[in-house]
């Protein structure tokens, strides 16, 4: 093989059970590089048995043109590993692609790796996942997925760093300044901007941080438009563990915007947050007839938060509801703290600058409310006084 120095790892030949292959990709052209890694991954979903790819120390793959619509790698279609040592795999073009893709029938494992600057761009169609859109199984651990962004003109956008439609398990990884954006003059959506959980899907994230990403829509409609989840937008199955969502923001510009949940929004499906902190997230809203909704989270689910601290968040707008919370269906915290955020309003009095309870049922057990402005819990709930 040209492009990849080949180390059999694994052979079983003699019992017919496929083989493992090591490739191991140098950090230069023309047998390494970019054009190695594009080689090997073909090389991958060509071998019957499992792979593994081993990057340079310390390495930038600069990907300066897509190996497959839409793509900058090869779409990952069976098992495969890929073990960064420290190095970055990045998009270096004036045209949009993401980084990669796993299809349904694909597994790939991405380990100490950086994912960089992917972008998709639609005009029409909604656009989905800029660093990576997973429809298999996807593990990501010891990792980063960063300045990624996926974005619709005229149209939807979701999933900045990733647009899950299968499995995703994140372990000890970062998601920050990823980005989903949404123009237009009709109904129209800009969700996740660090990853968005489709229906059907399931994601686990663990031991990580949530920081720095956006969710924003600029328009004006008849109807509305909608900028939601910041950091983490959900309608599947969502676990979150030993987490830090902070500083994400949702922002609603235009007449008859919504920007909701800065942090987490999740408009259906189930969400389970445990031993977290939801701070510093913001939902801000301007322009006429504009909302903002869950400073920290939007909440249209079956949600669970345990052990979790929401604090510092901010909803603002001309009508504003929930500096920490907004919930709409039913929500349970246990052993939590809401303290310390904010509801701005400018064209009506704010409402539950702690917890907004709009519809369903918000029960909270050994938790503390407390310090939010202009008021705690909207209304008042057993356990917290409006």
């Amino acid at each position: 093989m040209t492009a990849t120095t080949m180390a059999v790892g694994m052979a079983m030949t003699m019992t017919g059970v496929a083989r493992a292959d090591t490739s191991a990709v140098s950090c230069g052209e023309p047998d390494g590089g970019a054009s190695g890694l594009v080689a090997a991954v073909v090389h991958a979903n060509d071998s019957p048995g499992p792979d593994t790819i081993d990057l340079a120390s310390g390495c930038t793959y600069l990907l300066t043109a897509a190996s497959a619509p839409g793509n900058g790698l090869p779409v990952v279609t069976g098992r495969l590993t890929i073990r960064g040592h420290g190095a970055t795999i990045e998009r270096s073009s004036a045209s949009p692609f993401r980084i990669l893709e796993v299809s349904p029938s694909g597994k790939l494992t991405l380990d100490d790796v950086t994912v960089a600057g992917g972008a998709v761009s639609l005009a029409g169609p909604t656009a989905f996942g800029g660093g990576i859109l997973n429809g298999g199984l996807l593990t990501v651990t010891r990792s980063t997925i960063r300045d990624n962004e996926v974005s619709g003109s005229g149209s939807s956008a979701g999933g900045g760093g990733i647009a899950n439609n299968g499995t995703v398990i994140l372990r000890d990884t970062v998601l920050r300044n990823n980005k989903a954006s949404a123009t237009g003059t009709q109904i129209f959506v800009a969700v996740g901007g660090a990853v968005l959980n489709r229906t059907g899907a399931s994601m686990s994230i663990e031991a990580g941080r949530v920081v720095g990403n956006t969710a924003v829509a600029r328009g004006a409609s008849d109807l509305f438009f909608i900028a939601a989840a910041g950091g983490i937008g959900n309608s599947g199955t969502l676990t979150v563990s030993d987490t830090r969502i902070a500083g994400n923001r949702s922002i609603a510009v235009g007449a008859r915007g919504q920007a909701n949940g800065g942090g987490i929004s999740a408009s259906d499906g189930t969400v389970t947050v445990a031993g977290s902190d939801i701070k510093g997230n913001t939902a801000s809203a301007s322009g006429d007839g504009a909302a903002a909704h869950g400073g920290g989270l939007e909440n249209f689910a079956g949600t669970k938060l345990s052990s979790t601290t929401v604090r510092e968040n901010r909803a603002s707008g001309p009508t504003a509801q929930g500096g920490g919370i907004f919930n709409g269906r039913r929500l349970t915290i246990v052993d939590g703290t809401v303290t310390t955020n904010i509801v701005a309003a400018t064209s009506a009095p704010g409402q539950g600058g702690g917890i907004f309870t709009e519809s369903g049922r918000t029960i909270l057990h050994r938790t503390d409310v407390f310090a939010n402005q202009p008021d705690d819990c909207e209304p008042s709930i057993p356990g917290c006084p409006s």
